[in-house]
């Protein structure tokens, strides 16, 4: 059976937590609790997986609550190419330079480039560490005490800065990322997670490459900086823009 999403129009709009969850009531499959959910992660697909009539039924009721929205079958979204990482970025006249880890560099014309994403992300990262624990012998007659490793496990918020460029050629998406271990370079500078200005200066310079239509909202917002509260909050984003920027069927 297919299954719909509910798009955005703009990704300016804003609703209610309380608006969506009465509006929700409509589609069986959205828990009201889930609402909480879909009110932090508006960036541009509101959710997916949706019966056609639960669609159209939660359509109609945002709608009378000022938040219009749009219908589109789950398989007519794009979907994103897996990223090929590289860890430095020229530009050279009309000629973007990427080199990865190992050296390998690739030439790509701007004229190649589709479209820009960047921006301050946060993701949760699953750590743990071991602890080793030495317990006194119980024996009455003494003893070698004994030795017990204990496992300990957490989730932590880490803080996360991107850049996915996308080509109309093969490899179709190059990412740049940077997290607080590590450097990225740009015009042969380095730069770290805690040069902010740097950063921001990076990505003011990258909203010159291509018209506005063609760059997300984290590059176009880049002094609101920590943007986006997830992963897939960034990569929804891009999937909504390909989809307006698809010529009308």
């Amino acid at each position: 059976m297919s299954t719909y999403s509910l798009l955005q129009v703009s990704l300016d709009q804003t609703i209610d937590r309380s608006s969506l969850e009465d509006g929700s009531v409509v589609a069986r499959s959205v828990a009201r609790g889930d609402c909480a959910r879909l009110h932090r992660e508006l960036f541009g697909i509101l959710i997916s997986g949706l019966a056609k009539e639960e669609a159209m039924a939660f359509q109609a009721e945002l709608k009378r609550r000022n938040f219009p929205t749009e219908v589109v079958a789950d398989r007519d979204l794009p979907q994103l190419h897996e990223p090929f990482t590289v860890q430095r970025f020229e530009v050279k006249g009309e000629v973007l330079l990427f080199t990865d880890a190992m050296g390998r560099s690739q030439a790509r014309p701007l004229t190649d480039l589709v479209f820009l994403a960047g921006g301050f992300l946060r993701h949760l990262e699953f750590k743990s560490d071991w602890e080793l624990r030495v317990s006194p012998s119980t024996s009455i007659r003494g003893g070698a005490p004994s030795l017990e490793i204990e496992k300990h496990s957490w989730e932590e918020q880490e803080l996360e800065f991107r850049l996915d460029f996308f080509f109309w050629a093969t490899p179709n998406r190059l990412r740049l990322a940077l997290t607080g271990n590590t450097a990225i370079f740009y015009q042969g500078q380095p730069l770290r997670l805690r040069n902010t200005d740097g950063l921001l200066r990076l990505m003011a310079d990258l909203l010159a490459l291509l018209p506005r239509e063609r760059v997300n909202a984290g590059l176009k917002r880049h002094d609101s900086a920590p943007y986006y509260p997830s992963v897939h909050c960034y990569e929804e984003e891009i999937r909504w823009h390909f989809h307006r920027l698809k010529p009308p069927a």
